[in-house]
């Protein structure tokens, strides 16, 4: 039986509260256990999560919308991710920050507080790259949906690498391989997917490779190409 197209929306809605659940899942010892009065935690954290929060609920509410054909409104919130975006990557690299300095006042090796940048830093332009394509594609919404679903994949990371260390107790570095490796994994088969049922799979393609790189620059870390970029890029902070 042929999938109808708001069940293909309702499925993409899917994909995004899935990976809220996720997110939930692992932020919920670290994090919203301590609601409401979140002590020790700093402003950028919550700005971060605020921002996390509302682009998840864009990428759930979103297909919903196309689904019931209230395009009209759809097209309003979607102008809501031009600001939602962009914070949303200065509150990554703010994180970032936040986690090299605590890293050196801990009396960590340079070398490590560096290494440790390749997890974030990453995220960052993959992100970038990925919502570009989308807004690029706008107009061809096979396409627009298939970059912004690789946006979504690149959140499982935050809350299954905490869940890994929490609940599993894995060593933090293992749970970050584990979890970025999943992620590329999960963007290969939507793209063999794609393949298989002779659709255009170019745009799962693209979003497979680019969900690689930070799989790649993780297991890199301590070279010396990332340890020359990384220096590079602590000097911002």
């Amino acid at each position: 039986m042929e999938t109808t197209p708001v069940a293909k929306y309702e499925r993409v809605s899917l994909i995004g509260l899935g990976v809220l659940i996720i997110l939930f899942w692992g932020f919920y010892r670290t994090y919203i256990v301590f609601f409401p009065a979140f002590e020790g935690f700093q402003f950028v954290q919550h700005f971060h999560g605020a921002l996390m929060l509302l682009w998840m609920g864009l990428l759930i509410i979103q297909p919903l919308l196309i689904a019931r054909k209230k395009h009209h409104i759809h097209k309003l919130i979607g102008k809501a991710s031009f600001v939602v975006a962009p914070l949303l990557i200065i509150s990554i690299f703010l994180v970032s920050r936040m986690t090299f300095q605590r890293n050196l006042s801990q009396d960590a090796p340079m070398s490590d507080a560096i290494a440790e940048l390749a997890l974030n830093i990453p995220a960052i332009f993959v992100f970038i790259i990925l919502y570009a394509l989308a807004v690029l594609n706008t107009k061809r919404t096979y396409h627009h949906m298939r970059y912004m679903i690789g946006t979504a994949l690149l959140m499982i990371g935050p809350g299954l690498g905490r869940a890994l260390i929490i609940y599993f107790e894995m060593p933090p570095p293992v749970a970050v391989s584990i979890t970025l490796g999943a992620i590329a994994l999960i963007g290969v088969a939507f793209f063999v997917s794609d393949l298989v049922k002779k659709r255009d799979y170019r745009p799962f393609l693209i979003v497979a490779c680019v969900l690689t790189l930070p799989a790649l620059t993780w297991e890199a870390r301590y070279t010396a190409a990332w340890q020359v970029v990384g220096e590079m890029i602590a000097k911002l902070y």
